[in-house]
């Protein structure tokens, strides 16, 4: 047989939720009811209890914060917004480059192929068929790493990697 459990007294339950208006009215009938040098000490506790943090992430503060800023130091918002704009600026350029980049070294890998492919071809014209073989194989396996490479890259792209 489980134990029995006891409801508190009726004096102890409280119906009413943190925050709402018959609590918040209740809670100034006790201020009130506090001698002043009592409710001073409240006061005071209540300060030093009470916090609030606020966060956020992005490279621009909320436009209320701004406003903070240049009350603090005239001009610090326009610099906040100059760093953010230089920032993204080097993401873009630094992007850019790696575009250009992957479209030369693509570029080399694929001329290299036809180029090996062709001297292949030039060395069975001229009967040296091992060497021919070898520049061709070569040629052929640069063409296919150039394509997994390829894929690859259009892989992680669609996947949202940088």
């Amino acid at each position: 047989m489980p134990p029995r459990r006891e409801s508190p007294p009726e004096s102890s339950r409280s119906d009413d939720q943190s925050g709402t208006p018959a609590s918040r009215d209740k809670l100034q009938e006790l201020i009130d009811g506090l001698p002043e040098e009592k409710k001073v000490e409240l006061v005071k506790v209540l300060q030093v209890t009470s916090s609030t943090e606020t966060t956020f992430s992005g490279p621009l503060p909320r436009p209320e914060d701004f406003e903070k800023y240049n009350q603090i130091q005239p001009g610090a918002a326009d610099r906040i917004l100059a760093l953010a704009e230089k920032e993204q600026q080097i993401r873009a350029d630094g992007q850019a480059g790696m575009l250009a980049n992957d479209r030369r070294r693509i570029t080399g890998a694929t001329w290299l192929g036809i180029l090996l492919v062709g001297v292949a071809g030039l060395a069975t014209w001229m009967g040296n068929e091992i060497i021919a073989l070898s520049l061709g194989l070569t040629g052929t396996v640069t063409a296919f790493i150039r394509r997994i490479m390829d894929w690859l890259e259009r892989r992680r792209n669609a996947n949202g990697f940088e």
